[in-house]
């Protein structure tokens, strides 16, 4: 027997609810996408209101060098006091964002499946075959759209910003290769320092060549090499120090091919086997990198981005997936319009990916 247009309308938006929220979502994806997945499953939510996601900093403390510190006295000499008036804030718009995929009368029609101009009413039980033909139709759908939103998602995440003016600004606006300059948040990075990042690249390499007080935040992309234990771990060694200073606990480290094959050729000639690096019968290769109980990720994306040479070390307490409540990955069923006959489904996410604090993640590149 033929669906009506109601039974159609609701096993379309189960199918569709169940693929985006069945936890898995990515299992279908065809390159993997550590970053979005992470993003995504510690994302935190903000519910709705004006345009901006508003988290207050404190960077600078005292009053410039005024009666803001401890002073000695004695007897009745008199003592003076100040005003903490430090208190700052971080604005980022939240974005919203859509992708959607149509489904023609025409394609359910070549699929055996008749789509009745009622209202839905008076639901009747499906056979299974009817059934098994319309999720099946609804299965390429859905494989094709949670690809091309994992695949676009996953883009923007890593992006700066300027590829999409409308949509949220990625990684590399927040953890940028050159931290002296750039507003992130309504705040300038060459006006208050603290809004830098930690950088091991060749464009930051330039402004330190330039101005060396800019040092203070990193240098220029490592020449790895295994002499003296390591040029790269060694620099790992000295990051991560400067990484904790300031109370960070940077947790997600993803990095390109060509930085995690420079990694395992210093470890290799400086002797970092484990006990069991040559069991199973000879089996020499090398287990899964690991720096202070952090995995050293593979993420093909930045290899696909023509960033194979870098990484990224990131404070996941810093750094978050801001979702408005109830708005992210909320699907969508149009009505179709009168004179064609489609059916139409989407998804929406509104959010934005944040920083509070940002000397506490660290990009760095090899040479």
């Amino acid at each position: 027997m033929p669906f009506t247009t109601g039974e159609l309308n609701s096993i379309a938006n189960s199918a569709l609810d169940y693929y985006f929220n069945k936890g898995d979502a990515f299992k279908l994806s065809i390159q993997k996408k550590p970053l979005l997945k992470w993003l995504e499953g510690g994302k935190k939510t903000f519910p709705g209101g004006k345009g901006n996601i508003s988290i207050g900093v404190i960077g600078t403390y005292g009053a410039g060098g005024v009666n803001d510190g401890v002073a000695g006295f004695s007897h009745n000499d008199k003592v003076v006091f100040y005003t903490p008036a430090n208190n700052l804030r971080l604005n980022f718009p939240w974005r919203e964002h859509h992708i959607g995929i149509t489904l023609t009368h025409t394609e359910l029609k070549i699929d055996g499946i008749s789509v009745m101009s009622t209202n839905g009413d008076n639901l009747r039980k499906h056979s299974r075959r009817e059934m098994t033909v319309l999720i099946g139709l609804l299965e390429s759908k859905l494989f094709d759209m949670g690809e091309r939103y994992a695949t676009t998602m996953n883009n923007l995440a890593w992006g700066d910003g300027t590829g999409d003016a409308k949509a949220l600004a990625g990684i590399q606006f927040l953890i940028s290769e050159d931290p002296s300059q750039g507003v992130v948040g309504g705040l300038d990075r060459a006006t208050y320092a603290f809004m830098r990042n930690r950088a091991r690249t060749a464009a930051f390499g330039a402004k330190v060549t330039a101005d060396p007080t800019l040092a203070a935040h990193g240098g220029d992309a490592v020449t790895s090499s295994t002499a003296d234990g390591g040029a790269l771990l060694t620099t790992l060694d000295t990051e991560y120090r400067q990484l904790i200073r300031y109370g960070g606990k940077p947790t997600k480290f993803l990095a390109g091919s060509d930085f995690i094959g420079a990694m395992e050729k210093e470890m290799r000639a400086n002797g970092l086997y484990s006990q069991n690096g040559f069991s199973s019968g000879g089996d020499v290769s090398m287990g899964a990198l690991n720096y202070k109980g952090t995995v050293i990720e593979y993420d093909p994306t930045l290899d696909t981005l023509g960033l194979s040479k870098r990484a990224y070390w990131l404070d996941g307490r810093a750094i978050s997936l801001q979702a408005m409540e109830n708005e992210w990955r909320r699907s969508h069923s149009p009505e179709r319009a009168p004179d064609e006959f489609v059916m139409y489904r989407s998804l929406t996410c509104t959010g934005q990916l944040v920083a509070q604090q940002f000397d506490s993640s660290l990009v760095i590149d090899i040479k």
